[in-house]
C-alpha cells in the first residue's frame, strides 16, 4: 500500500524510497556494491531491446527456440490481445492463462468442463487494461510491451505445477538456483549453491524442510540457463523438469522487483562482488555436506 502511494515520484527517488522501505537502507545508486543495488541501477538505465524481448512472455518463445531448440517451450495452445477472443470452451486439457506484459499474472486451469470462462476472461480483461510498468514497480524491462495473454498446457501431472528451478546467472553463469515448490498451495522457496548443497541464507519464502530432489535432467538444464544468460549480465532463467525433459518457464531481469531482502546481508554484498569482479561467493556460505 505505501509502495503505491510512491508512484507519484520520479524514477529515481521513487526507487531510492522503495529500495529504502524494502532493504533498510538509504542509497542513491552512484557506487552500487550489493546484489540489491546493482539491480535497482540496472533498472534505472536504458533496457537493450534483447531485455524487452525476452521479458515478453510471448517473444520470448522465438528468441529460445533459436538458443536451445523449439523442444523446450512448454506447448502453446492460444495467444490473444482480447479477453473475449480466447476460445476457453475449446480446451478439453489442463492448461495455464498468463500475462506476456507483466508478472503475477496466472490462472492455473486444472478442469476445463467445469471452469469457470466468465470469471477467467474478466481477470484477463483486467491484465489487458493494466500498463504493468506504470501500475507495479517500474520494472523497466516491461515498459512499453504489447499487452496479451498466452494459454500453455498445463505441464506435469496436471493437477499441481511441477518445481519451479530458477538460475541466478551472473555473465552466464551460475551462482544461485533457487527451487520453488507448490507455488499455489504451501509454497517454500530453497536456496542452493550450483553444487546442489543449501545456502545458509533466507530470502522471502520459507525453505524446504529437507534439500529438494536433484532433477535428473540438472546438468543439461545448466547447459540451457548458461545459453539464455550469455547475452546478459545478469538474468534469472527459470526451467522445469518433467520427466527427465527440460521446459522453458521465463526469464526475469528484476527478480522480485529487486526488492527481496536476503539474510545474512553480508550474502546480498557478496553477489554484488561476483556481479561488478567476478568474486566467487565465499564458502561460509554454503552448507557443503560433511564428508
Amino acid at each position: 500500500m505505501i509502495s503505491r502511494r510512491l508512484r507519484f515520484l520520479p524514477r529515481r527517488i521513487f526507487a531510492m524510497a522503495h529500495h529504502a522501505l524494502f532493504q533498510g537502507e538509504f542509497t542513491t545508486f552512484r557506487r552500487p556494491r550489493t546484489y540489491a543495488q546493482m539491480l535497482a541501477r540496472k533498472n534505472l538505465g536504458e533496457q537493450p531491446a534483447l531485455v524487452h524481448l525476452t521479458a515478453d512472455k510471448y517473444a520470448v518463445r522465438a528468441h529460445v527456440a533459436e538458443r536451445v531448440g523449439e523442444q523446450h517451450l512448454i506447448p502453446l495452445l492460444a495467444v490473444a490481445d482480447r479477453a473475449e477472443d480466447l476460445d476457453l470452451e475449446s480446451f478439453d486439457e489442463p492448461y495455464v492463462v498468463k500475462g506476456a506484459h507483466g508478472c503475477d499474472m496466472t490462472i492455473l486451469v486444472r478442469e476445463p468442463a467445469s471452469a469457470d470462462h466468465a470469471a477467467i476472461r474478466s481477470t484477463v480483461a483486467r491484465w489487458l487494461d493494466t500498463d504493468f510498468y506504470r501500475h507495479g514497480w517500474r520494472e523497466a524491462p516491461y515498459r512499453g510491451l504489447p499487452r496479451r495473454v498466452v494459454v500453455e498446457r498445463f505441464i506435469g501431472d496436471g493437477t499441481s505445477p511441477p518445481a519451479d528451478y530458477k538460475f541466478f546467472m551472473f555473465h552466464g553463469e551460475p551462482a544461485m538456483v533457487v527451487v520453488d515448490q507448490d507455488r499455489f498451495t504451501d509454497h517454500t522457496s530453497t536456496l542452493l549453491h550450483p553444487d546442489w548443497c543449501g545456502y545458509a541464507v533466507s530470502g522471502r519464502f520459507a525453505q524446504a524442510g529437507a534439500l529438494p530432489q536433484k532433477p535428473a535432467a540438472y546438468d543439461e538444464m545448466i547447459g540451457i540457463a548458461r545459453k539464455l544468460g550469455a547475452d546478459f549480465t545478469f538474468a534469472r532463467v527459470d526451467l522445469y523438469d518433467v520427466d527427465g525433459h527440460v521446459y522453458f518457464g521465463e526469464i526475469t531481469h528484476n527478480p522480485g522487483g529487486g526488492l527481496v531482502r536476503l539474510q545474512p546481508r553480508e550474502f546480498d554484498r557478496a553477489l554484488g562482488d561476483l556481479w561488478r569482479e567476478g568474486t566467487p561467493i565465499p564458502e561460509r556460505f554454503v552448507r557443503r555436506p560433511v564428508v
